[in-house]
């Protein structure tokens, strides 16, 4: 029906839906409602319309302006951003070729020249306040040094810093600069403490402090010549310096001694003294007397003379090793008999000993032996402990002190590395030059070979093993005495103190603590070194004799005697190292 409404009213155009139902609409109402309400309605609507067409425009004409202003311009600016979209596709590769060339350049693997500048500069920004501190060091050395002498030992302190610093970071110019304006402040330093020690009325105390740093500035501003060796020198130059310098204040009172002779001589009179004369030689020899007893007795107080002599550090070895050797033998005996049983008690060992026919002879067995090897061993080691520790604070190596007696011991004072490590090697040493004698002592100790004399034993040794028999265990020996002398040094070492009442007391107890601690760590190597030097044929090298007593014996045979060793070693040790420190003492009061 609506069709036919369509081609009724002539709609040739096709309609859209709207039309279409609208025209349904109208097929719906009657004949009357579609000539009479319908057009009212219709006008309704179109009015309602209009008004809303109206309100829109009021509205939005500003809007519809410049929508159709923008509109007549839209095809203008199509065209440029055709342009524009046309440069960018072609700009757009290039911009991606410089960020790859941007990103490579400044990546942290290209070594970029500026990111390295911007982190140094960062690094100095965040260290500024350190900078400015290092900065601050020299001037304030400075004014430590030009103080007093209650800042001299602040002064000292700060200029041991800087060098630190300058071993630390050799390359840095910053360093390098202020470790020259601190060398100018302590050689200044030095000449004000060199120019005190030529002072009037020194005192003893003034100068134990005054050589005390003089110890510590010689060695940096002459580093190839030991403090020991310049330091009396010094002095000596310094108190002779002021005695020349009195004297000479003598000369009015000389002056008239000479011209009361002279009269003398033109009166035609014998020379025959006289009041000016015998003033003048009265105040030389009291002047004389005077300066040198104070000469004398701050020279011994100070500690300005020389160390002692190697011959003096060998000889004090050898007597302090034989007579700990002589006394202690029985408790080296009995160590080496409970290691060779295998057993962890030392009731077999001692039953053993028991049934001999003479049991006071059977504790010294092998005392020869051990004194001989003992002894020129405690002087080996010794004497070559001296020299190494003598040629390391000459070499200037890092952590020395003074290269003489520190006043805490015999030996040159090193640091605490310094002092484990030069133990270490002068054991390993004496050990190694020793093995023979070693070898033969233990055999001696031992219940398994019975050697009339040292030379059927040496024959003995020869004859089964060849020469290598001398070095059995020689890997063990050295496992052993490396730690154990290395840490036994440093220790006692630390502890040591000479030139006290209670000294010797003092190094006793150190000694037998160090010995004790020390004995405990390398006692395992010990076990193995005596079964590989009693039995050869069934324990041939360090690893084998590890394993088989492991295996066999169980772990506790590497503890095996460690009782009488922990007491061996530490009455040795304290034995030895005091009875050396007392001999040195009495080598040098000489």
């Amino acid at each position: 029906m609506a069709e036919a409404l369509r081609d009724l009213l002539g709609l040739d155009a096709p309609s859209d839906a709207a039309d279409l139902e609208f025209l349904e609409y109208l097929e719906s109402l009657s004949l009357e409602s579609v000539l009479s309400s319908e057009p009212q309605a219709l006008a309704q609507i179109s009015q309602s319309m209009l008004r809303s067409i109206q309100a829109l425009s009021k509205r939005s004409h500003k809007y519809m302006v410049n929508s159709a202003i923008r509109h007549s311009s839209l095809q203008e600016t199509i065209r440029d951003l055709d342009l524009r979209a046309c440069e960018l596709t072609a700009t757009v590769p290039r911009l991606d070729a410089e960020a790859e060339r941007f990103s490579r350049s400044l990546s942290k693997s290209g070594g970029s020249q500026i990111l390295a500048q911007r982190k140094e500069a960062l690094h100095l920004l965040e260290n500024s306040e350190r900078i400015v501190d290092l900065l601050e060091l020299p001037a304030l050395l400075l004014s430590a040094v030009t103080a007093s002498p209650l800042g001299y030992s602040t002064s000292l302190d700060l200029y041991g810093h800087i060098r630190r610093l300058s071993s630390l970071y050799p390359e840095s110019e910053l360093v390098r600069s202020v470790r020259l304006q601190a060398d100018d402040a302590i050689r200044q330093l030095a000449i004000d403490l060199i120019t005190s020690l030529t002072t009037p009325n020194l005192k003893l105390a003034a100068a134990l402090r005054t050589t005390g740093w003089l110890k510590r500035i010689v060695p940096e501003l002459v580093p190839d010549l030991p403090a020991g060796d310049s330091l009396p020198a010094v002095f000596l130059i310094c108190r002779f310096s002021n005695l020349i310098t009195t004297l000479e204040a003598l000369n009015p009172l000389r002056e008239l001694a000479d011209e009361e002779r002279r009269r003398q001589h033109s009166a035609g009179q014998s020379w025959s003294g006289g009041q000016q004369t015998e003033r003048f030689l009265k105040r030389f020899i009291e002047v004389f007397r005077e300066h040198s007893f104070n000469i004398i007795s701050i020279s011994k107080n100070a500690g300005v003379a020389n160390p002692s002599k190697s011959s003096h550090h060998f000889v004090s070895g050898l007597g302090s090793g034989m007579s700990t050797a002589i006394i202690l033998q029985p408790l080296d005996l009995l160590k080496t008999r409970v290691q060779q049983s295998g057993q962890p008690t030392l009731y077999k060992s001692w039953l053993e000993l028991r049934r001999s026919p003479n049991q006071l002879r059977a504790l010294w067995r092998g005392t020869l032996p051990s004194a001989i090897r003992t002894g020129f061993g405690s002087a080996l080691y010794f004497s070559s402990l001296n020299a190494i520790r003598q040629y390391a604070a000459r070499s200037n190596v890092p952590g020395t002190g003074q290269g003489g007696m520190a006043g805490s011991t015999a030996l040159p004072k090193l640091s605490n590395t310094a002092n484990l490590l030069s133990g270490a090697v002068a054991r390993t040493l004496a050990g190694v030059v020793l093995m023979p004698l070693t070898v033969i002592k233990v055999r001696f100790e031992s219940s398994l070979y019975s050697y009339p004399s040292l030379f059927s034993a040496v024959k003995d040794i020869k004859g089964r093993e060849g020469f290598r028999g001398f070095f059995s265990g020689v890997g063990a020996t050295a496992m052993r005495d490396a730690p154990y002398a290395g840490l036994t040094s440093s220790n006692s070492d630390a502890k040591t103190v000479m030139g006290t009442p209670l000294a010797g007391s003092i190094n006793f107890g150190s000694a037998i603590l160090a010995g004790a601690a020390c004995s405990v760590v390398s006692n395992p190597f010990d076990a193995v070194k005596t079964r590989i030097q009693l039995q050869p044929q069934n324990y041939r090298n360090m690893g084998q004799a590890w394993y088989k007593m492991i295996t066999e014996d169980g772990f506790r045979s590497l503890w095996s005697g460690l009782g009488l060793r922990m007491g061996r070693k530490a009455l040795s040790s304290a034995l030895a190292w005091t009875l050396y420190e007392e001999l040195i003492r009495r080598y040098g009061s000489l």
